[in-house]
């Protein structure tokens, strides 16, 4: 990884300015195990007080909205991208799952998976639209949570078709770029069938592993790439499935 200003998190929460929650695996206000229900039911979010029909809640009766339990993830992520000149999207995605106001699953890494890929495409010197990171970030957060069980399309998925779109200048009325974008979301939706649990940790490093193949193939971008990954939040993850993922590392 090329030198730039930014490092693993390894300070304590209270070194940084973050979203007080009580938890980032649970409900963010009273730690309570989530519920992920199958009948949508009317929920008042906590913080922004703007109602929703929701799938995931907690049993106590509060409510985050996506837009709240994102707000910062995604203002330390336009900070990070903005300042780097890494090419490696694995390597940048670790640093940037390690900042504490990263939840172990959510929204957010619908956004940071199209937002690295901008990002180091445009550092190996490869063309980009003007405010490409931007639009992928805003295009990435408006995929609702919970999309991988209850649509049947991983959001880290589709932020690679989200990348691709947005680099090509993709339009609903555009064929050829249009179909790019489906293709990469497809090709990557399809390699990340593995018949386990969520996994929002597992799921953003499979696309991204996808993406850099997919785009050496079909579009002549080489990205750099990462050895092995070793997982370091498989205690946060009440569905690890553990040795069989490939980013388990007993020790």
């Amino acid at each position: 990884m090329t030198e730039n200003h930014i490092h693993l998190y390894t300070g304590n929460m209270s070194d940084t300015n973050t979203i007080e929650m009580k938890s980032q695996e649970n409900c963010g206000v009273c730690g309570s195990s989530l519920i992920y229900g199958t009948e949508e039911a009317a929920r008042i979010c906590t913080y922004c007080g703007k109602k929703f029909n929701a799938l995931i809640y907690c049993p106590e009766g509060h409510y985050i909205c996506d837009s709240c339990h994102s707000s910062k993830s995604l203002d330390i992520l336009l900070e990070v991208l903005s300042s780097t000149d890494s090419t490696n999207p694995i390597e940048l995605l670790e640093i940037i799952m390690s900042h504490p106001s990263i939840p172990m699953h959510g929204p957010e890494h619908h956004a940071i998976v199209p937002a690295i890929l901008v990002t180091v495409v445009k550092n190996a010197g490869y063309p980009v639209p003007e405010n490409a990171l931007e639009k992928a970030i805003s295009r990435g957060k408006n995929v609702p949570g919970g999309w991988c069980g209850f649509y049947g399309a991983c959001g880290t998925g589709i932020g690679v078709g989200i990348a691709v779109s947005v680099l090509t200048e993709a339009t609903p009325l555009t064929g050829e770029t249009r179909a790019l974008a489906n293709e990469a979301t497809a090709f990557t939706l399809k390699g990340m069938l593995d018949g386990q649990p969520r996994c929002c940790k597992r799921a953003s490093r499979k696309a991204l592993e996808l993406a850099t193949e997919f785009f050496e193939t079909q579009m002549n971008i080489r990205l750099d790439s990462s050895e092995k990954i070793q997982c370091r939040y498989m205690s946060r993850n009440n569905e690890c499935i553990y040795d069989v993922c490939n980013y388990f590392e007993k020790n």
